[in-house]
């Protein structure tokens, strides 16, 4: 758009980290903030519009902890808000990141299956980009379990940025047994 004022909306879908836990964000999806930050929007913070999205995946069983003993309604209840908070925590690290550097930013939750949820908030939001983080799976995880930024390339209405995780930072392939990205 030439000449539009306009800023670019951004969508950075982000996740917790399985590795360090409540509240942190995972390694790629920091490392993906961190280069659009630095590679983006750089000195224009204003020329830019950053919507964070986070998906929850509910539990098949409803069962996080297995040692937790669940005997009511008030358990799921606390159980339920449990993990909304913990979405809250993750999401408020990146507003507050960008208050203090003064870009304009959206945060809000869903529930679901991570690819589907991406691409259907892409479809109602209407992002110029989405933004997502790789985790650096190896070539045998890839195969069983897919990934999330593979189908969100495919599929998200919109172009999409992946960013890949430091060699040194991806997980040790089961099979291979060297970091993914060692490939």
């Amino acid at each position: 758009m030439a000449g539009s004022t306009e800023p670019t909306r951004v969508m950075v879908a982000v996740n917790e980290s399985s590795i360090k836990g409540y509240p942190h964000p995972s390694i790629s999806c920091r490392a993906a903030f961190d280069w659009m930050l630095s590679k983006l929007v750089r000195s224009n913070a204003g020329g830019f519009h950053l919507l964070f999205l986070h998906v929850q995946v509910p539990d098949e069983d409803g069962f996080d902890d297995m040692d937790s003993i669940y005997a009511s309604p008030e358990d799921f209840q606390r159980m339920k808000q449990r993990d909304k908070t913990r979405g809250l925590h993750l999401l408020e690290y990146f507003v507050n990141q960008c208050h203090q550097m003064e870009i304009k930013c959206e945060a809000w939750i869903k529930q679901g299956d991570p690819k589907e949820v991406i691409c259907s908030e892409v479809k109602r939001v209407q992002p110029d980009l989405l933004v997502v983080g790789s985790r650096g799976l190896g070539p045998f995880q890839r195969v069983f379990v897919g990934t999330v930024s593979e189908f969100c390339v495919k599929h998200a209405d919109c172009p999409v940025i992946t960013i890949k995780r430091k060699a040194g930072e991806a997980p040790q392939d089961p099979i291979v047994g060297t970091g993914a990205n060692e490939e």
